[in-house]
């Protein structure tokens, strides 16, 4: 993980997975991920006779700005972002196959964002343990420049 907010959601989804079987949506409990809820969604996965369409069932306030309007209710595929739509059902398409988180950074092609950087972490939940069914996505969108700062140089140190 890059960003220590993305890490806090992962880690508490680490500890919702009991006995390696994949967290429920049940067991995605708000308060105790209160300070990211604006930039959380729920995202879920919908097997149709077009293919697999990812629907936001929830989304945070934080994308309101983003966005430029409410995103909840929508596909992927029906968000203004463009050839990105190809980008995310990639992505999503990887957490449902395998069965496991992802995280990473891009540029968002959105109305309201195109100068941003969004870093991105998506994590698979499950309602029978196995087969991912939702998807636990946290974003955090900012200039890239304040989201890295740049390490000092660590010296060298002999033994």
């Amino acid at each position: 993980m890059v960003l220590p907010q993305q890490q806090a959601i992962y880690d508490y989804w680490r500890r919702q997975c009991q006995g390696g079987r994949l967290p429920t949506r049940a067991d995605i409990e708000p308060a105790e991920i209160s300070a990211q809820l604006p930039m959380i969604t729920l995202t879920e996965c919908r097997d149709g006779e077009a293919g697999r369409r990812y629907l936001f069932r929830l989304a945070g306030t934080g994308f309101w700005r983003f966005y430029g309007d409410e995103i909840q209710g929508l596909h992927v595929d029906e968000l203004p972002i463009g050839c990105r739509a190809d980008y995310w059902h990639r992505v999503l398409d990887m957490v449902v196959d395998q069965k496991r988180p992802f995280h990473g950074v891009t540029k968002p092609n959105t109305p309201m964002g195109s100068h941003l950087a969004q870093f991105w972490l998506r994590l698979p939940l499950s309602e029978d343990g196995v087969t991912v069914t939702t998807i636990l996505g946290y974003d955090h969108i900012c200039p890239l420049e304040t989201a890295v700062q740049p390490q000092p140089t660590q010296k060298k140190l002999y033994a």
